[in-house]
Formats: structure tokens, sequence, C-alpha cells
């Protein structure tokens, strides 16, 4: 039978986050927080061309949108599976950086988070097109009549 021995675990919000004060309660932290965000954005913008990729669909699909003159709630479903998709593509971004960081050599659970993390973006794109589907045919079909 394994022994089992206490460890002493001390818990701490890390002395980065101490020396920042990104904790306290203040306008300046709300506004670094919108800092961070917008810097997460940026990166993902700038290195990942699967999300320049999906931002142009979704400039698209917002065009065909305003160009079609759909309902509110088909609004609601358009813009909400295209914020799905762009969720996605950031959770995916961050799962590879966190997988890479970790280790730069192949390891088969890495290549499990990677996969399943792009296997969530398929998924949420195929989820999308399937909606976006749904809103549009109807309105190309009532072209055609």
């Amino acid at each position: 039978m394994a022994s089992k021995k206490k460890v002493k675990v001390e818990i701490s919000r890390g002395k980065y986050v101490e020396s920042q004060h990104l904790k306290q309660l203040s306008l300046k932290r709300i506004l670094r927080s919108f800092k961070f965000s917008f810097d997460g954005l940026k990166y993902a913008y700038l290195h990942e061309q699967s999300l320049i990729l999906h931002v142009i669909v979704m400039v698209i699909i917002v065009a065909c949108g305003l160009g079609f003159n759909i309902t509110p709630i088909q609004w609601v479903i358009t813009l909400v599976m295209g914020a799905l998709i762009l969720v996605a593509e950031l959770f995916n971004t961050a799962i590879e950086a966190v997988v890479d960081m970790v280790t730069e050599e192949y390891h088969p659970l890495a290549k499990v988070a990677k996969d399943t993390a792009s296997a969530a973006c398929f998924i949420a794109d195929m989820t999308a097109f399937g909606m976006w589907l749904v809103v549009f045919v109807p309105k190309i079909i009532s072209l055609f009549r």
C-alpha cells in the first residue's frame, strides 16, 4: 500500500498578480482587463489564419443578412452562431499556446489537446453552417421564384 504524504500547498495569487494589483476593484483594473482582451484579439487576428477566415465569413454573412432583410430572430441566430465560431477559435488558440508552452516535443496528450480543441471549432463551424442554411436557403430560393 502506498504511503500518503501530506503536502503543504500554498495558495497564492502569485507575485505578478499582486504586483500588478490585478485583483483590486477599480476603474483602472476594468480598463486593464479590456486591454488584455483586446491584446488577445489582436494576437489571434495577427497570427491565426483561421480566425481571419472566420471574420471574412462573418462579414459576408452580415452582408447577406442586410441584403435579404432577415428577421430579428434570424439576426440573433446569425450573430450568435458567428460569435460561437469566434469564441471556439479563440479557445483553440489559447489551448494550442498552453500546449506549446508546456512541451515542444511530440507528446500523444498534446496531440489530443490540440486535436480536440480543433474538433470543437469544427463542430461550431458545422453548427453555424447548418443554422445559416436554415436562415438563408429559403431567401435564396425565393429569388428564383
